[in-house]
C-alpha cells in the first residue's frame, strides 16, 4: 500500500496500522522527521536498530528480536536500516509472521520501479510504502512557517534566506530552525541577525564559485579557488548548492519545452528567481541541455554517496574536483 510522505507528517498514526512500513528515497531529512516522531509518540516502547549487514551475516538477530518478549516494556519497535534488495526474502518472511506489539520500520535509499522490494510493498496491502523524495522550496518554506510558528517576525524573506542557506536541505534546515529557535527565544526574528547567524556569507562565496563554474568562466572559477576556504563540515552544504542549482536549471529546461523561451521559463519557474539573478540563470542555461544537466546531477549524487561511505579521504579536494569539471563542462558546447 502507498502512503505520501507529506500525510504522512500529518497524521504518524497512519503507519500503526500496517505490521511493516518501509521509507525509501533520497530526502534523509524527511525519513528523520518521520522516525523522531515514532519514538515520540510510542513513548516507553523499546527501540531496537538493525542494519541490513548485520541480518545478511545471521537473520537470527532480526527475527530473534520478533519472536523474543521485550524485557523492558510492553511494545517494541525495530528500525532496520540500508535496506536493499539483497534482504528481500528475510523481508517478506518478516511481513508473514504474527506481529504483537511490535512496529517495524525499513529505512532504504532510491529504489528504482525495478526494485522487488518496492513493488512488494506497494501490493500487499497489510503492509505500506512512503517514497520520501527531495523537498522543493513550497514545501519547505511550510516546513519553516511550521516548526516556527512560535516566534514572531518570521518573513517570506527570511524563510528564503533559510532555504537558500541550506540549498533545499532539510537536514540543514533543521540545524538552521534550532539555532534560531535557541538564538531569538521569545523575541522578534530580525533579517540581519539572521544572516549573521547562519553564516550567510560563506554560502555567497561559494555561490559566486559555483555560478562561475556552471558559466564556464575559467579566469573567475581559478581567483575564487584561491579565495575561498573549502571547509569540511560545509562539504555537504557545497554539493547541496551545486545540485539545487543544477536542479532548478534543469526543472527550467523541462519548461521550456512548451514555452520554447528561455526568459519566460525562467520567469515560470517556481519559486521565482530573484531578479538579479535572472541574467545568470539564462546564461547558465546557454551552456547546460537536459542531457548534461541529469549527468551531472546523477554524477553530484554518486559523488556524495562515496563521501559518506570514505570518511578518511579529502572531500576538499573532491569539491574543487567536480568544481573544474563543471567549468569544462559548461565550455562544451550543447
Amino acid at each position: 500500500m502507498i502512503l505520501k510522505s507529506y500525510i504522512v507528517e500529518q497524521n504518524i498514526g497512519l503507519l500503526r496500522k500496517n505490521k511493516v512500513n518501509l521509507l525509501y528515497g533520497e530526502n534523509d531529512g524527511i525519513k528523520d522527521d518521520i522516525k523522531t516522531e515514532i519514538k515520540n509518540e510510542k513513548g516507553e516502547a523499546e527501540i531496537i536498530n538493525l542494519f541490513q549487514e548485520e541480518i545478511l551475516k545471521d537473520n537470527k538477530v532480526l527475527f530473534d528480536h520478533i519472536q523474543n518478549l521485550s524485557l523492558f516494556s510492553l511494545k517494541k519497535i525495530i528500525f532496520i536500516h540500508e535496506v536493499t534488495d539483497k534482504l528481500y526474502k528475510d523481508i517478506c518472511e518478516l511481513t508473514e509472521n504474527k506481529l504483537e506489539n511490535i512496529e517495524v520500520y525499513i529505512y532504504a535509499s532510491a529504489l528504482d520501479k525495478r526494485s522487488k522490494l518496492r513493488s512488494y510493498f506497494e501490493k500487499e496491502k497489510s503492509i505500506a510504502i512512503v517514497a520520501c523524495y527531495q523537498d522543493n522550496e513550497r514545501t519547505l518554506s511550510n516546513y519553516i512557517r511550521n516548526k516556527l510558528k512560535g516566534l514572531t517576525g518570521l518573513t517570506q524573506e527570511i524563510t528564503n534566506i533559510i532555504i537558500y542557506n541550506s540549498n533545499l536541505n532539510r537536514k540543514s534546515i533543521k540545524s538552521e530552525i534550532s539555532k534560531i529557535k535557541v538564538f531569538f527565544g521569545e523575541n522578534k526574528i530580525e533579517k540581519e541577525k539572521v544572516l549573521q547567524l547562519l553564516n550567510v556569507t560563506l554560502n555567497k562565496e561559494f555561490g559566486q564559485i559555483r555560478d562561475a563554474a556552471l558559466l564556464g568562466d575559467k579566469i573567475k572559477v581559478n581567483r575564487l579557488m584561491g579565495e575561498i576556504e573549502f571547509t569540511n563540515e560545509d562539504i555537504y552544504s557545497y554539493l547541496n548548492q551545486i545540485a539545487a542549482r543544477l536542479n532548478n536549471l534543469n526543472e527550467i529546461q523541462n519548461l521550456n519545452l512548451n514555452i520554447n523561451n528561455l526568459e519566460t521559463a525562467v520567469d515560470s519557474l517556481s519559486p521565482k528567481v530573484f531578479w538579479k539573478d535572472k541574467p545568470i540563470y539564462i546564461n547558465q542555461l546557454k551552456n547546460w541541455d537536459k542531457k548534461k544537466l541529469e549527468e551531472t546531477l546523477l554524477r553530484v549524487s554518486q559523488l556524495e554517496l562515496f563521501m559518506k561511505k570514505n570518511s578518511n579521504i579529502r572531500n576538499d579536494v573532491l569539491i574543487k574536483d567536480l568544481i573544474v569539471g563543471l567549468c569544462v563542462q559548461a565550455t562544451n558546447h550543447v
